[in-house]
Protein backbone atom coordinates (compact mmCIF):
# COMPACT_ATOMS: atom_id res chain seq x y z
CA UNK A 1 0.00 0.00 0.00
CA UNK A 2 0.98 3.56 -0.82
CA UNK A 3 2.49 6.02 1.98
CA UNK A 4 2.27 9.82 2.51
CA UNK A 5 4.26 11.37 4.59
CA UNK A 6 3.41 14.85 6.61
CA UNK A 7 6.40 17.23 7.38
CA UNK A 8 6.51 20.31 8.62
CA UNK A 9 8.14 22.80 11.18
CA UNK A 10 6.66 22.31 14.78
CA UNK A 11 3.16 22.36 15.73
CA UNK A 12 1.73 23.56 12.62
CA UNK A 13 -0.69 20.96 13.00
CA UNK A 14 0.69 17.76 11.72
CA UNK A 15 -0.24 15.34 13.96
CA UNK A 16 -4.10 17.02 14.29
CA UNK A 17 -4.04 16.37 10.21
CA UNK A 18 -2.96 12.93 10.84
CA UNK A 19 -5.57 12.25 13.30
CA UNK A 20 -8.03 13.74 11.00
CA UNK A 21 -7.22 11.50 8.12
CA UNK A 22 -7.12 8.14 9.81
CA UNK A 23 -10.11 9.33 12.17
CA UNK A 24 -9.02 8.66 15.44
CA UNK A 25 -6.67 10.61 17.99
CA UNK A 26 -3.31 8.00 17.89
CA UNK A 27 -1.04 10.68 17.79
CA UNK A 28 -0.90 13.13 20.71
CA UNK A 29 -1.53 16.70 19.95
CA UNK A 30 -0.51 19.60 22.18
CA UNK A 31 0.24 22.92 21.83
CA UNK A 32 3.87 22.17 23.28
CA UNK A 33 6.44 22.06 20.32
CA UNK A 34 8.12 19.04 19.52
CA UNK A 35 5.54 16.91 20.77
CA UNK A 36 5.99 14.60 17.93
CA UNK A 37 9.32 12.69 17.43
CA UNK A 38 9.11 9.47 15.90
CA UNK A 39 7.50 8.30 12.39
CA UNK A 40 3.77 7.06 13.28
CA UNK A 41 1.74 5.37 10.58
CA UNK A 42 -1.74 4.72 10.33
CA UNK A 43 -4.32 3.32 7.30
CA UNK A 44 -6.31 6.07 6.22
CA UNK A 45 -9.76 5.34 4.28
CA UNK A 46 -12.02 7.71 3.01
CA UNK A 47 -14.32 7.04 0.11
CA UNK A 48 -12.42 4.43 -1.35
CA UNK A 49 -8.86 6.28 -1.37
CA UNK A 50 -7.03 4.04 0.91
CA UNK A 51 -3.16 4.55 1.80
CA UNK A 52 -0.69 4.83 4.98
CA UNK A 53 -0.38 8.45 6.60
CA UNK A 54 2.98 8.62 8.16
CA UNK A 55 3.07 11.26 11.04
CA UNK A 56 6.43 12.75 11.70
CA UNK A 57 8.26 14.81 14.08
CA UNK A 58 8.84 18.87 13.87
CA UNK A 59 11.92 19.88 11.79
CA UNK A 60 13.64 22.37 13.79
CA UNK A 61 17.25 23.30 14.57
CA UNK A 62 19.64 22.28 17.09
CA UNK A 63 20.09 19.74 19.90
CA UNK A 64 21.05 15.96 20.03
CA UNK A 65 16.92 14.79 19.66
CA UNK A 66 16.76 17.25 16.74
CA UNK A 67 18.88 15.61 14.70
CA UNK A 68 17.34 12.35 15.22
CA UNK A 69 14.49 13.69 14.39
CA UNK A 70 15.34 14.89 11.23
CA UNK A 71 17.00 11.44 10.51
CA UNK A 72 13.35 10.31 11.12
CA UNK A 73 12.07 12.76 8.57
CA UNK A 74 14.53 11.45 5.77
CA UNK A 75 13.91 7.75 6.33
CA UNK A 76 9.78 8.75 6.22
CA UNK A 77 10.58 10.43 2.93
CA UNK A 78 11.81 7.43 1.49
CA UNK A 79 9.19 5.10 2.39
CA UNK A 80 6.62 7.60 0.84
CA UNK A 81 4.89 7.94 -2.48
CA UNK A 82 3.29 11.39 -1.83
CA UNK A 83 4.62 13.87 1.04
CA UNK A 84 2.41 16.50 2.24
CA UNK A 85 4.26 19.52 3.39
CA UNK A 86 1.90 21.36 5.87
CA UNK A 87 2.65 24.89 6.76
CA UNK A 88 1.13 27.21 9.39
CA UNK A 89 -0.95 29.56 7.42
CA UNK A 90 -0.55 32.84 9.71
CA UNK A 91 2.59 32.24 9.14
CA UNK A 92 3.61 30.91 5.78
CA UNK A 93 6.09 33.13 4.69
CA UNK A 94 8.50 33.07 7.49
CA UNK A 95 12.07 32.21 6.89
CA UNK A 96 12.11 28.69 8.58
CA UNK A 97 8.93 27.92 6.51
CA UNK A 98 10.57 28.68 3.18
CA UNK A 99 14.06 27.20 4.49
CA UNK A 100 12.57 23.80 5.14
CA UNK A 101 10.43 23.91 1.75
CA UNK A 102 13.69 24.60 0.23
CA UNK A 103 15.06 21.52 1.88
CA UNK A 104 12.57 19.11 1.21
CA UNK A 105 12.88 20.16 -2.63
CA UNK A 106 16.76 19.06 -2.88
CA UNK A 107 16.43 16.18 -0.87
CA UNK A 108 13.57 14.36 -2.68
CA UNK A 109 11.93 13.68 -5.85
CA UNK A 110 8.80 12.95 -4.42
CA UNK A 111 5.39 14.81 -5.35
CA UNK A 112 5.06 17.40 -2.95
CA UNK A 113 1.82 18.90 -1.89
CA UNK A 114 1.65 22.18 0.02
CA UNK A 115 -0.97 22.18 2.51
CA UNK A 116 -1.35 25.56 4.28
CA UNK A 117 -3.08 24.61 7.73
CA UNK A 118 -5.28 26.82 10.28
CA UNK A 119 -6.93 28.03 7.60
CA UNK A 120 -10.14 29.43 9.90
CA UNK A 121 -10.46 32.43 8.72
CA UNK A 122 -10.43 33.91 5.15
CA UNK A 123 -7.96 32.06 3.04
CA UNK A 124 -7.58 34.74 0.95
CA UNK A 125 -5.52 36.61 3.08
CA UNK A 126 -3.13 33.24 3.26
CA UNK A 127 -0.10 34.29 1.35
CA UNK A 128 2.22 31.28 -0.12
CA UNK A 129 3.92 32.96 -2.72
CA UNK A 130 7.05 32.58 -2.04
CA UNK A 131 6.61 29.04 -2.03
CA UNK A 132 5.45 28.76 -5.62
CA UNK A 133 8.80 28.63 -7.18
CA UNK A 134 9.56 25.55 -5.10
CA UNK A 135 7.62 23.21 -7.73
CA UNK A 136 5.17 22.39 -5.44
CA UNK A 137 1.79 21.08 -6.28
CA UNK A 138 -1.28 22.97 -4.62
CA UNK A 139 -1.41 25.12 -2.33
CA UNK A 140 -4.38 23.21 -0.63
CA UNK A 141 -6.32 25.20 1.95
CA UNK A 142 -7.42 23.41 5.30
CA UNK A 143 -8.34 23.41 8.79
CA UNK A 144 -7.23 19.87 10.03
CA UNK A 145 -8.72 20.74 13.91
CA UNK A 146 -12.36 22.16 12.27
CA UNK A 147 -11.92 19.78 9.71
CA UNK A 148 -12.31 22.47 6.80
CA UNK A 149 -10.85 21.84 3.13
CA UNK A 150 -10.18 17.86 3.76
CA UNK A 151 -12.45 17.15 0.58
CA UNK A 152 -9.72 19.46 -1.24
CA UNK A 153 -6.96 17.64 0.07
CA UNK A 154 -8.34 14.48 -0.60
CA UNK A 155 -8.73 15.67 -4.41
CA UNK A 156 -4.91 16.48 -4.42
CA UNK A 157 -3.96 13.27 -3.15
CA UNK A 158 -6.11 10.83 -5.00
CA UNK A 159 -4.57 11.52 -8.72
CA UNK A 160 -1.22 10.22 -6.93
CA UNK A 161 -2.04 7.30 -5.10
CA UNK A 162 -2.99 3.61 -6.55
CA UNK A 163 -6.14 2.50 -5.79
CA UNK A 164 -5.89 -0.80 -3.38
CA UNK A 165 -8.27 -3.11 -2.94
CA UNK A 166 -10.04 -2.98 0.45
CA UNK A 167 -9.29 -6.63 2.43
CA UNK A 168 -11.79 -8.94 3.61
CA UNK A 169 -13.15 -8.99 7.12
CA UNK A 170 -10.48 -9.96 9.54
CA UNK A 171 -8.02 -11.02 6.69
CA UNK A 172 -4.12 -10.66 7.76
CA UNK A 173 -5.53 -9.18 10.65
CA UNK A 174 -1.98 -8.34 12.54
CA UNK A 175 -0.89 -9.58 15.73
CA UNK A 176 -0.92 -6.52 17.87
CA UNK A 177 1.85 -6.50 20.42
CA UNK A 178 2.74 -3.20 22.90
CA UNK A 179 6.48 -3.37 24.21
CA UNK A 180 6.05 -1.60 27.87
CA UNK A 181 7.97 -1.01 30.87
CA UNK A 182 9.81 1.79 32.46
CA UNK A 183 11.71 4.97 30.67
CA UNK A 184 15.30 4.00 29.19
CA UNK A 185 15.26 0.02 29.50
CA UNK A 186 15.57 -0.52 25.80
CA UNK A 187 12.20 -0.44 24.36
CA UNK A 188 12.84 1.26 21.20
CA UNK A 189 16.27 -0.23 20.67
CA UNK A 190 14.64 -3.56 21.00
CA UNK A 191 12.43 -2.69 18.27
CA UNK A 192 14.60 -1.07 15.96
CA UNK A 193 16.93 -4.43 16.43
CA UNK A 194 13.89 -6.57 15.37
CA UNK A 195 13.08 -4.18 12.44
CA UNK A 196 16.20 -3.33 11.32
CA UNK A 197 16.02 -0.15 10.87
CA UNK A 198 15.94 3.32 13.24
CA UNK A 199 12.59 2.85 13.23
CA UNK A 200 12.35 4.68 16.63
CA UNK A 201 14.37 7.17 18.14
CA UNK A 202 16.99 6.04 20.91
CA UNK A 203 18.91 8.18 22.90
CA UNK A 204 20.44 8.09 26.71
CA UNK A 205 18.17 10.87 27.37
CA UNK A 206 14.99 8.87 29.71
CA UNK A 207 11.93 10.43 28.07
CA UNK A 208 12.62 10.01 24.44
CA UNK A 209 9.99 8.18 23.09
CA UNK A 210 6.46 10.33 23.97
CA UNK A 211 4.22 8.51 21.62
CA UNK A 212 3.14 5.19 20.95
CA UNK A 213 4.60 4.33 17.83
CA UNK A 214 2.94 1.37 16.10
CA UNK A 215 4.95 -0.17 12.78
CA UNK A 216 3.75 -3.47 10.68
CA UNK A 217 6.49 -5.85 10.82
CA UNK A 218 5.90 -9.51 8.73
CA UNK A 219 7.77 -12.48 10.90
CA UNK A 220 8.15 -15.63 9.19
CA UNK A 221 5.12 -14.56 7.20
CA UNK A 222 2.94 -13.25 10.10
CA UNK A 223 2.30 -9.80 9.95
CA UNK A 224 2.61 -8.17 13.55
CA UNK A 225 1.98 -4.97 14.63
CA UNK A 226 4.51 -3.95 16.87
CA UNK A 227 4.17 -0.65 19.61
CA UNK A 228 6.33 0.68 20.92
CA UNK A 229 5.15 3.21 24.34
CA UNK A 230 6.46 5.99 26.65
CA UNK A 231 8.11 4.94 29.39
CA UNK A 232 5.64 4.05 32.53
CA UNK A 233 6.87 5.52 35.48
CA UNK A 234 5.61 6.09 39.16
CA UNK A 235 2.17 8.02 38.98
CA UNK A 236 3.82 10.77 41.56
CA UNK A 237 6.85 11.34 39.71
CA UNK A 238 4.69 11.79 36.54
CA UNK A 239 4.24 16.22 36.94
CA UNK A 240 4.66 17.56 33.62
CA UNK A 241 1.74 17.09 31.43
CA UNK A 242 3.45 16.09 28.35
CA UNK A 243 4.63 12.98 30.28
CA UNK A 244 1.03 12.09 31.30
CA UNK A 245 -0.05 12.36 27.70
CA UNK A 246 2.72 10.14 26.56
CA UNK A 247 2.11 7.16 29.56
CA UNK A 248 -1.69 7.44 28.60
CA UNK A 249 -0.90 6.45 25.20
CA UNK A 250 0.66 3.63 26.55
CA UNK A 251 -1.93 2.20 28.77
CA UNK A 252 -4.36 2.75 25.69
CA UNK A 253 -1.71 0.97 23.61
CA UNK A 254 -1.62 -1.87 25.77
CA UNK A 255 -5.10 -1.92 26.17
CA UNK A 256 -5.66 -2.32 22.21
CA UNK A 257 -2.88 -5.08 22.49
CA UNK A 258 -2.90 -9.11 22.07
CA UNK A 259 0.74 -9.72 24.01
CA UNK A 260 2.58 -7.60 25.98
CA UNK A 261 6.15 -7.91 26.00
CA UNK A 262 7.28 -6.27 29.50
CA UNK A 263 11.32 -5.23 29.11
CA UNK A 264 13.01 -4.88 32.28
CA UNK A 265 16.64 -3.55 32.86
CA UNK A 266 18.56 -7.30 34.61
CA UNK A 267 20.73 -5.40 36.11
CA UNK A 268 18.71 -2.96 37.78
CA UNK A 269 16.54 -6.05 38.79
CA UNK A 270 12.43 -5.48 39.00
CA UNK A 271 11.23 -2.58 40.27
CA UNK A 272 7.68 -2.30 41.96
CA UNK A 273 6.40 0.00 39.15
CA UNK A 274 7.59 -2.98 36.93
CA UNK A 275 5.21 -5.43 38.91
CA UNK A 276 2.67 -2.60 38.60
CA UNK A 277 2.59 -2.84 34.90
CA UNK A 278 2.73 -6.36 34.88
CA UNK A 279 -0.11 -6.94 37.18
CA UNK A 280 -2.26 -4.19 34.53
CA UNK A 281 -1.41 -6.33 31.77
CA UNK A 282 -2.36 -9.65 33.34
CA UNK A 283 -5.28 -8.05 34.51
CA UNK A 284 -6.56 -6.67 31.37
CA UNK A 285 -5.98 -10.78 30.02
CA UNK A 286 -3.00 -9.94 27.91
CA UNK A 287 -0.43 -12.86 27.51
CA UNK A 288 3.22 -11.64 28.40
CA UNK A 289 6.56 -12.16 28.14
CA UNK A 290 8.91 -10.33 30.51
CA UNK A 291 12.64 -10.00 28.65
CA UNK A 292 15.33 -9.23 30.55
CA UNK A 293 17.52 -6.52 28.71
CA UNK A 294 20.98 -6.50 29.33
CA UNK A 295 21.21 -10.32 30.52
CA UNK A 296 24.75 -10.52 28.59
CA UNK A 297 26.23 -7.84 31.51
CA UNK A 298 24.37 -10.22 34.29
CA UNK A 299 24.57 -13.69 34.93
CA UNK A 300 22.37 -14.33 38.29
CA UNK A 301 20.07 -18.03 37.97
CA UNK A 302 19.39 -16.11 41.38
CA UNK A 303 18.36 -12.60 40.49
CA UNK A 304 16.15 -14.12 37.47
CA UNK A 305 13.91 -16.64 39.92
CA UNK A 306 13.45 -13.71 42.17
CA UNK A 307 12.20 -11.35 39.89
CA UNK A 308 9.60 -14.53 38.50
CA UNK A 309 8.64 -14.98 42.06
CA UNK A 310 7.92 -10.79 42.67
CA UNK A 311 5.71 -11.04 39.72
CA UNK A 312 3.65 -13.90 41.25
CA UNK A 313 3.36 -12.60 44.48
CA UNK A 314 2.40 -9.26 43.59
CA UNK A 315 0.64 -10.16 40.76
CA UNK A 316 -1.54 -13.47 42.57
CA UNK A 317 -0.23 -15.05 38.78
CA UNK A 318 -1.96 -18.07 38.59
CA UNK A 319 -0.20 -18.79 35.07
CA UNK A 320 3.23 -19.54 34.28
CA UNK A 321 5.55 -15.93 32.94
CA UNK A 322 8.00 -16.95 30.43
CA UNK A 323 11.09 -15.14 30.84
CA UNK A 324 13.24 -14.30 28.03
CA UNK A 325 16.98 -13.03 28.67
CA UNK A 326 18.31 -10.79 25.48
CA UNK A 327 20.42 -8.14 24.61
CA UNK A 328 18.42 -5.21 22.60
CA UNK A 329 21.86 -3.17 21.81
CA UNK A 330 23.86 -6.27 20.51
CA UNK A 331 20.65 -8.18 19.45
CA UNK A 332 21.02 -11.23 21.18
CA UNK A 333 17.83 -12.96 21.86
CA UNK A 334 15.61 -10.54 20.44
CA UNK A 335 14.15 -12.97 17.73
CA UNK A 336 13.30 -15.68 20.46
CA UNK A 337 10.98 -12.44 22.42
CA UNK A 338 9.50 -11.82 19.22
CA UNK A 339 8.57 -16.23 18.60
CA UNK A 340 7.69 -16.38 22.35
CA UNK A 341 4.42 -13.60 22.13
CA UNK A 342 3.47 -14.95 18.71
CA UNK A 343 3.12 -18.43 20.55
CA UNK A 344 1.20 -17.07 23.13
CA UNK A 345 -0.87 -15.25 21.02
CA UNK A 346 -1.43 -18.39 18.90
CA UNK A 347 -2.31 -20.34 22.78
CA UNK A 348 -4.71 -16.96 23.25
CA UNK A 349 -6.79 -17.59 20.68
CA UNK A 350 -7.08 -21.31 20.04
CA UNK A 351 -10.34 -22.89 20.77
CA UNK A 352 -9.99 -25.71 22.58
CA UNK A 353 -12.89 -28.54 21.33
CA UNK A 354 -15.51 -29.65 24.23
CA UNK A 355 -14.67 -33.11 24.38
CA UNK A 356 -11.12 -32.94 24.94
CA UNK A 357 -11.80 -29.82 27.84
CA UNK A 358 -13.82 -32.27 29.83
CA UNK A 359 -11.76 -35.20 28.83
CA UNK A 360 -9.11 -32.49 30.94
CA UNK A 361 -11.84 -31.93 33.66
CA UNK A 362 -12.21 -35.32 34.51
CA UNK A 363 -8.19 -36.02 34.65
CA UNK A 364 -8.04 -33.38 37.07
CA UNK A 365 -10.75 -33.90 39.38
CA UNK A 366 -9.44 -37.79 39.65
CA UNK A 367 -6.28 -36.92 40.38
CA UNK A 368 -7.29 -34.10 43.01
CA UNK A 369 -11.36 -34.02 44.04
CA UNK A 370 -12.73 -30.46 45.42
CA UNK A 371 -12.53 -29.70 49.04
CA UNK A 372 -16.23 -29.83 50.53
CA UNK A 373 -17.65 -26.62 51.38
CA UNK A 374 -20.43 -26.60 54.00
CA UNK A 375 -19.86 -29.99 54.42
CA UNK A 376 -21.25 -30.66 50.76
CA UNK A 377 -19.53 -32.40 47.92
CA UNK A 378 -18.92 -30.23 45.42
CA UNK A 379 -19.21 -31.46 41.89
CA UNK A 380 -17.83 -29.78 38.42
CA UNK A 381 -20.20 -30.85 36.25
CA UNK A 382 -19.23 -29.82 32.94
CA UNK A 383 -16.31 -27.50 30.85
CA UNK A 384 -17.04 -25.16 27.79
CA UNK A 385 -15.00 -22.20 26.20
CA UNK A 386 -17.03 -19.09 25.29
CA UNK A 387 -14.40 -16.96 24.09
CA UNK A 388 -10.78 -16.19 23.23
CA UNK A 389 -8.12 -13.68 24.10
CA UNK A 390 -7.94 -14.32 26.73
CA UNK A 391 -9.39 -17.80 26.95
CA UNK A 392 -12.20 -17.76 28.95
CA UNK A 393 -14.38 -21.06 30.27
CA UNK A 394 -17.51 -21.93 32.17
CA UNK A 395 -17.41 -24.29 34.35
CA UNK A 396 -20.90 -25.70 35.40
CA UNK A 397 -21.05 -27.10 39.31
CA UNK A 398 -23.79 -27.85 41.78
CA UNK A 399 -22.18 -24.95 44.12
CA UNK A 400 -20.23 -21.31 42.69
CA UNK A 401 -18.80 -21.29 46.16
CA UNK A 402 -15.22 -23.36 44.65
CA UNK A 403 -12.80 -21.89 46.84
CA UNK A 404 -10.05 -20.22 45.75
CA UNK A 405 -6.99 -22.72 46.29
CA UNK A 406 -8.87 -25.56 43.90
CA UNK A 407 -9.32 -22.46 41.15
CA UNK A 408 -5.69 -22.37 41.17
CA UNK A 409 -4.98 -26.07 40.96
CA UNK A 410 -7.99 -26.06 38.05
CA UNK A 411 -5.56 -23.25 35.70
CA UNK A 412 -2.37 -24.62 36.69
CA UNK A 413 -3.72 -28.05 35.53
CA UNK A 414 -5.41 -26.83 32.30
CA UNK A 415 -2.07 -24.48 31.15
CA UNK A 416 0.12 -27.07 31.86
CA UNK A 417 -1.77 -30.11 30.29
CA UNK A 418 -2.68 -27.43 26.94
CA UNK A 419 1.05 -25.77 26.87
CA UNK A 420 -0.18 -22.29 27.45
CA UNK A 421 2.88 -20.71 29.09
CA UNK A 422 2.65 -16.74 29.02
CA UNK A 423 -1.44 -16.69 28.60
CA UNK A 424 -4.03 -15.66 31.26
CA UNK A 425 -6.71 -17.72 31.23
CA UNK A 426 -10.77 -16.93 32.51
CA UNK A 427 -12.92 -19.59 33.96
CA UNK A 428 -16.30 -18.45 35.46
CA UNK A 429 -17.87 -21.07 37.97
CA UNK A 430 -21.90 -21.23 37.63
CA UNK A 431 -24.22 -23.28 39.06
CA UNK A 432 -26.02 -25.48 36.25
CA UNK A 433 -26.24 -28.37 34.59
CA UNK A 434 -24.53 -30.39 31.36
CA UNK A 435 -26.21 -29.52 28.81
CA UNK A 436 -25.18 -33.22 27.65
CA UNK A 437 -26.89 -35.10 29.97
CA UNK A 438 -30.42 -35.96 29.30
CA UNK A 439 -33.32 -35.15 31.57
CA UNK A 440 -35.41 -38.08 30.60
Amino acid sequence: MQKVAIVGLPNVGKSTLFNRLTRRKSAIVSDIAHVTRDRKEALVDFCGLRFIAIDTGGVADGGEIQSLVKTQVQLALENADVVLFVIDAQRATDAHSTSLGKWLSKITNKPIILVANKCESNKNNVHVDTMEYLGFLGPVYISAEHNLGMADLYEAIAPLIEQSERPKKDQDRPIAISIIGQPNVGKSTFVNSILGEERVITSGIAGTTRDSISTEYSYKGITLLLTDTAGIRKRTKVTENMEKLSVQSAIHALSKSHVVILIVDFTQGISQQDLSIASTAIKDGKGIVLALNKADLVNDKAAEDAILNAIRQYSRVDFDVPIMKMSALENIGCDKVISKAVKIYESASTHISTAKLNKWLGTAIDYHPPHLQNKKKVRLKYISQISTLPPTFVIATNSIEVESTYQTYLKNSFLKHFSMQGVPIRMIFKKGNNPYISKD
